[in-house]
């Protein structure tokens, strides 16, 4: 049903549950960077440590992150609808789900960790501290996962508000926790990197019993809505909704974790200092990516929104706004990024040996930040329509086509210089964004058939 569209209206509501969102991506990515940021103080040893157990455990959360997207979908097509036991039922059936495999990766990281370290590097002083660093994180795994679900479901109902101030407050326990820990304060001992796995599991316990009490609280999404008494048992149906659009999701993300990985490997063949520089350098980065990830999870919501309500006009205008915005926060954090790598540098070491290095990646990634992000709008906009698997197969494509055999070519094959890693990755970037705004126009006549409600049901069963 279409119906007259007031765009600046849009342009508002747009704004209204975006700036939470962006502050919220901000303020739960700022977890692990003050981390990283603490941990640039100590030395490269712990850096690469840390960074070596953020591709195992960042590969993991892509999992979790990637099935909360599928509850996100669904949240909102049924919070579009009024159905709001749905919304609750969702959710549930996400968190009764998950939590299991999450316990189950913490237990196999528990007994296997060296064997997955060791791939990385044979460093036995890098690899100790690693093993450190891991036995405590994995702790966290399962309320890393009722964080993302919480999240889900405040974005899903429309409250975008809720998770950024969770956010904030697991940023201020991590640093108080961090600043204690790692350094020593009073009676309490400096404990390097095991304080920072420590801070972080801590922030994030803390984080996930506040987020289940506000969901579920009298005046929460949830609070008024009766339970389905389903908690406790499996809904087949809906878990099949719920991982038939958030599988594909996972896997897109993981592609990108998986390709880390072995780039990383790649990485470590140009010395430790390298792989420690990368590390800081993606952190420094995702500073200013912040923005776009909440861009994207706007995409999603309100495209899933717009089909929820069956107006096929609100979800153009939806998508228009949101690249128009988009593109223009993306040309200052493009202009930053090209003209300041250094100061980003220095904000999270400082070892001025790692810096120059880190720079030049910052810098190459400033020159992609509009494609990169745009990718985000496109393919969240086309997962919420229903061509859940069409983003895993550009992500597939340009990791796996590009990115990692010219990496592998660049760095073992023609031992070039390491700024042809940062070169191909930018490549694979502008690659993805091209291919995701093709397949987007093609398929665009098709989402107005997705408008009726049969259609929509086959799209994601």
């Amino acid at each position: 049903m279409d119906t007259v569209i007031n765009r600046k209206v849009v342009r508002k509501e747009i704004i209204h549950l975006i700036v939470p969102m962006i502050l919220e991506s901000i303020l739960q990515i700022s977890a692990g960077l003050i981390s990283t940021a603490m941990i640039g103080r100590l030395l490269t040893a712990d850096v690469s440590a840390q960074g070596v157990c953020i591709r195992v455990t960042d590969t993991l959360w892509c999992l979790y992150k990637g099935i909360s997207i599928g509850a996100t979908i669904l949240i909102a097509r049924s919070y579009g609808q009024g159905n709001f036991k749905k919304c609750r039922r969702v959710a549930e059936q996400t968190l009764f789900t998950e939590i299991p495999i999450a316990l189950f990766f913490s237990i196999g990281l528990a007994l296997f960790a060296l064997p997955v370290l060791s791939f990385f590097s044979g460093d036995a002083a890098l690899l100790a501290k690693a093993q450190e660093y891991m036995a405590i994180i994995i702790i966290g795994f399962p309320f890393i996962v009722i964080m993302s679900v919480v999240t889900a479901s405040f974005q899903g109902c429309g409250d975008t508000k809720t998770p950024m101030v969770i956010a904030g407050i697991m940023n201020i326990v991590n640093i108080i926790l961090g600043m204690t820990f790692i350094f020593g304060v009073g009676p309490i001992p400096a404990m390097g990197i095991r304080g920072a796995a420590m801070a972080l599991v801590g922030a994030q316990v803390f984080s996930a019993l506040l987020g289940l009490y506000l969901l579920y609280r009298k005046s929460g999404p949830f609070g008024t809505v009766a339970s389905t008494g389903k908690f406790l048992s499996i809904d087949k149906e809906c878990v099949k909704e719920i991982y038939t659009v958030g599988i594909p999701a996972a896997l897109e993300s993981m592609f990108w974790q998986f390709s880390a990985i072995l780039l990383s490997k790649m990485i470590f063949s140009y010395g430790s200092n390298a792989f420690a520089a990368y590390q800081i350098g993606i952190q420094a980065e995702t500073i200013t990516e912040m923005p776009a990830i909440g861009f994207g999870t706007a995409a999603t919501t309100l495209i899933a929104r717009a089909i929820g309500k069956q107006d096929e006009g609100l979800r153009k205008v939806y998508f228009k706004e949101l690249v128009g915005l988009s593109t223009k926060i993306s040309i200052v954090t493009s202009i930053m990024l090209i003209t300041l790598p250094t100061v980003f540098m220095n904000l999270m070491t400082t070892n001025k040996e790692l810096v120059p290095i880190g720079a030049m990646y910052v810098m190459v990634m400033g020159f992609i930040q509009i494609p990169q992000n745009l990718s985000r709008i496109y393919n969240g906009s086309l997962r919420a329509a229903g061509y859940k698997k069409t983003p895993m197969f550009i992500a597939g494509f340009g990791i796996w086509i590009i990115r990692i055999p010219l990496c592998f070519l660049a760095s073992t094959v023609f031992g070039i210089n390491i700024i042809s890693i940062w070169l191909i990755i930018a490549l694979d970037q502008v690659v993805r964004f091209l291919l995701s705004v093709w397949i987007y126009h093609k398929k665009e006549k098709s989402m107005e058939i997705l408008m009726t409600s049969e259609i929509v049901e086959s799209q994601i069963s």
